[in-house]
């Protein structure tokens, strides 16, 4: 991903981002989004030792062999090739061709050499197809790779007032567009709002349908979505990813029980689940598929986006955005501005708007 270098180049940067199949260029930044919750664990400290990898392509092909990372985040890496599963570490020769990220997450594909006792050491990582980024709580200049070549991510919050976050689930869907992903909404732990709380999560579930995405309802206790839940997990490539809390692992383990995935029980103080998963696994689906487990976050900076094109990562802009005075309108005080005219007659929802606002002020601070 390149940098604008001003001038006429923007101009054209700016025309070309919003056409469909055309790679798009970054300019630096973050969009930070936090909350008061759980600490998290950080999936890349083991390649962040490493050091910064070399960048470049495969060399000794004969002599290895190809595989799928299905465990991160602790002292090893898995690796899945065919039936064989190998524990695997990367090495400081190791190299990749995705610049200044993650060096390997689950979902990608690698070369690997095997050395014996079912172990191998990692030679290459290969180009990401699709990914899921968010900016290192560390370095801001780096990118974390949440999970990597997959097809869609589940958003996933739950139906209180502590997990059930609008500006999370929308900086999450600026990203999974980023990264060519596609995105679903899943409101779990729909069994504990009374009448009060589950008109607030109806209203917030419509606005997101009314704007055409996919938006579930689940419970772990009661049953209720999981069918739809795994039909649409069926035959794809996909990850539970949010924040701490809401119960990801626990959907994990009642789609796939024999998992038994440690999990703990939900504060009866604040009603915000603990924190559990530490490292991020995938999974193999009965009905074909594979599905990851990421750790909660209760960080999220938007890696690497440009300001002038973050509204077009919001469908229900984009009808208008053409309709305003200036092309280059950043729909916030320009005059004759059709997004926030819409926004008036509340053609667009004031709250994606309000969430619009909140990632361009973070932009302009970072």
């Amino acid at each position: 991903m390149g940098k604008s270098d001003g001038g006429d180049s923007r101009k054209e940067h700016r025309r070309v981002s919003k056409r469909k199949g055309i790679e798009k260029q970054w300019r630096k930044g973050t969009a930070r989004w936090q909350y008061e919750g759980e600490g998290e664990t950080e999936g890349d400290t083991l390649d962040r030792r490493l050091g910064a990898p070399r960048q470049g392509s495969l060399v000794n092909t004969g002599k290895e062999r190809k595989a799928l990372v299905v465990l991160t985040g602790g002292s090893y890496i898995l690796l899945q090739d065919g039936e064989q599963v190998l524990r695997a570490r990367p090495r400081r020769s190791t190299t990749t061709e995705n610049e200044n990220a993650t060096l390997v997450t689950v979902g990608d594909s690698v070369y690997y050499q095997d050395i014996g006792e079912e172990e191998a050491v990692i030679t290459h990582v290969t180009k990401r197809e699709s990914f899921l980024l968010r900016t290192s709580i560390r370095d801001t200049e780096y990118a974390q790779v949440l999970v990597a070549n997959l097809d869609q991510i589940i958003i996933t919050v739950a139906a209180t007032d502590e997990l059930l976050r609008p500006g999370l689930i929308d900086r999450y869907l600026v990203a999974a567009a980023m990264g060519g992903l596609e995105a679903h909404i899943c409101i779990n732990k729909i069994d504990l709002p009374d009448d009060e709380d589950r008109e607030f999560v109806d209203d917030i579930a419509q606005m997101y349908r009314d704007i055409g995405y996919v938006v579930l309802y689940t419970s772990c206790v009661t049953g209720e979505g999981m069918d739809e839940l795994q039909a649409l997990l069926a035959d794809r490539l996909s990850a539970f990813t949010g924040h701490s809390g809401v119960g990801k692992t626990s959907i994990l383990n009642t789609l796939l029980p024999a998992l038994d995935e440690k999990t703990a029980d939900i504060s009866d103080q604040s009603r915000r689940g603990m924190h559990t998963t530490t490292r991020s696994a995938l999974f193999e689906l009965p009905d074909g598929g594979f599905v990851a487990d990421t750790p909660g976050i209760r960080e999220f900076g938007l890696f690497q986006f440009d300001a002038e094109d973050l509204h077009t990562y919001f469908p229900e802009f984009l009808p208008y955005a053409d309709q305003c005075r200036f092309p280059s309108c950043t729909h916030t005080h320009e005059p004759d501005c059709a997004v926030r005219e819409a926004v008036e007659r509340e053609d667009i929802h004031p709250l994606r708007y309000r969430n619009y606002l909140q990632i361009l002020e973070s932009e302009d601070n970072s």
